[in-house]
C-alpha cells in the first residue's frame, strides 16, 4: 500500500462525520439546557417584577396614610357658641360647614371633615389660612371600571359638596377602605362606631375623639384574597363632646 493510500485510509477512519442519531441526541440535550436556562430567567424576571410591584404598592399606601394623618392632625372643629345646632341655624336644612361625617357600606367608606392642611396649587393662597373641606372616598377608575381608587377632595368652598368623583387619586387597586370612630369622655367608657355624623342627634352633635383607618391595596397580578393591609390610628387634636342637654 502506498503512502497516499495509507493517509486516506487514516483520515477516513479517524475523521468520519456524526451519525444522524448523534446529531439528534446533541440537539435534544441542547434543547434541555436552553429550556432550563430560559425557565430560570423567566422565574427571576417575574420575581423581580413582583418585588417592584409590591414596593410600589407599599409606597403608594404609605403616602396615602401619611396624607390622611396630616389632614386629621390639622382638623378644624367648632364649639359652642360658634357651633349651632340645626334648630338654631338660620335655615332649617342648613348643614354645619365644619361637620365631621363618615359613612360606610361595609366594604368601602368615606370620610369628610375640615382641615388646615389645604394643598395650595400654582401659588394660590386662599383666605382663611388654607382652611378647606377634605373628603376621602372610593370610586371606580375612569379608564378601567373594574379598578377601585381612593380619591381626595380638597375644596376651600365649605358649602359646596365634595362629590365630583374627579378628584386626585391617592391609591389605585383599592379593595378596602374603612374608618372606625372612637368616642369617650372617660377612658374606661370607650365606644367604637362604623359611621359618624356630628350634625345628627344620634351623636348628640359631638365629634369622635380618635379615628382608626384601614386601607387594603392589591397587586392587580395577584389574588385579591391577599391584599396589602395598612392600619393606623390618630387621636384628634380637637373634638366636641356630646351635648348634655340632648342626653
Amino acid at each position: 500500500m502506498t503512502v497516499e493510500k495509507k493517509m486516506i485510509s487514516f483520515i477516513k477512519k479517524n475523521f468520519s462525520g456524526f451519525t444522524l442519531l448523534e446529531v439528534l441526541v446533541a440537539i435534544f440535550l441542547f434543547a434541555i439546557v436552553m429550556t432550563t436556562i430560559f425557565g430560570a430567567y423567566i422565574q427571576i424576571f417575574f420575581t423581580v417584577q413582583s418585588t417592584e410591584n409590591d414596593a410600589l404598592t407599599y409606597e403608594m399606601g404609605k403616602n396615602a396614610m401619611d396624607r390622611m394623618l396630616m389632614d386629621l392632625n390639622s382638623i378644624v372643629i367648632t364649639k359652642p357658641p360658634i357651633f349651632k345646632k340645626p334648630d338654631a341655624r338660620a335655615e332649617e336644612d342648613e348643614l354645619d360647614p365644619y361637620r365631621f361625617e363618615g359613612e360606610s357600606d361595609g366594604e368601602f367608606g368615606s370620610l369628610r371633615f375640615v382641615s388646615h392642611a389645604h394643598i395650595v396649587i400654582e401659588g394660590f393662597s386662599p383666605k382663611g389660612g388654607g382652611v378647606a373641606q377634605i373628603k376621602y372616598y372610593v370610586t371606580s377608575d375612569d379608564q378601567n371600571a373594574e379598578i377601585m381608587v381612593l380619591r381626595r377632595c380638597d375644596d376651600i368652598d365649605l358649602e359646596e359638596g365634595c362629590d365630583r368623583e374627579d378628584d386626585p387619586i391617592l391609591c389605585e387597586n383599592v379593595v378596602g377602605f374603612n374608618v372606625s370612630y372612637v368616642y369617650y369622655e372617660q377612658e374606661e367608657n370607650i365606644e367604637t362606631f362604623t359611621e359618624w355624623n356630628s350634625d345628627d342627634e344620634d351623636t348628640k352633635f359631638s365629634t369622635p375623639r380618635a379615628v382608626e383607618i384601614t386601607l387594603k391595596l392589591s397587586d392587580p397580578d395577584k389574588p385579591t384574597e391577599h391584599p396589602l393591609v395598612f392600619q393606623t390610628g390618630v387621636t384628634l387634636p380637637l373634638y366636641r363632646l356630646k351635648d348634655k342637654k340632648e342626653m
